[in-house]
């Protein structure tokens, strides 16, 4: 009795359907594909791209000839990764260390959250340059050194925490301006 029910009528599917069912199930599995190898293999997404393309005309012929049949030993995604870490293998890359846990999070959002990311650093850094002393010593102390307010005011030479809180509104509300 096999586990992996659902993989199997999908792997029955694969053999008997046309072009629209395999895409279906390409991208299905596009991006947690990518995503494990461009976190587990260090590679680029057009990398880890041109791998899953390898890995599924070896999953395609596997599964159209018999070599893949059922009751399945693991679900269809894990062995689609499996090929693909084969395939790493035997072009010189190394899979020492790698932990077998295949990620749910899609790549698009893990590339867009880090090019997010880095756009507002960007930009985070183009408004400081542009606020101008003492806003600029301020905010990074409290935003990047993480300073208590207790020290941004000894470092300032404010009299009190307050002060320092009102001089940091102050210069959060010029850059605000500055957004404008």
């Amino acid at each position: 009795m096999s586990n992996y029910k659902e993989d199997e009528s999908q792997l029955n599917l694969l053999r008997n359907g046309g072009e629209a069912v395999w895409q279906k199930f390409y991208d299905q599995h596009r991006s947690p594909f990518r995503a494990f190898f461009m976190q587990y293999g260090r590679m680029s997404p057009e990398e880890a791209a041109g791998l899953l393309q390898d890995a599924m005309v070896v999953f395609h012929y596997n599964a159209t000839t018999g070599r893949l049949s059922v009751p399945l030993q693991s679900n269809l995604k894990t062995y689609l990764i499996g090929i693909g870490k084969v395939l790493h293998r035997r072009k010189g890359g190394s899979t020492a260390g790698w932990d077998d846990q295949i990620p749910d999070e899609a790549v698009a959002p893990i590339a867009d959250r880090i090019a997010d990311q880095e756009a507002a650093a960007k930009m985070a850094r183009a408004l400081l340059d542009r606020i101008g002393e003492p806003c600029r010593s301020l905010l990074e102390m409290v935003y990047i050194k993480e300073f208590v307010m207790e020290a941004v005011a000894e470092n300032l030479g404010l009299p009190s925490e307050g002060a320092a809180r009102k001089r940091k509104f102050d210069c959060l509300q010029k850059m605000k301006e500055l957004l404008k």
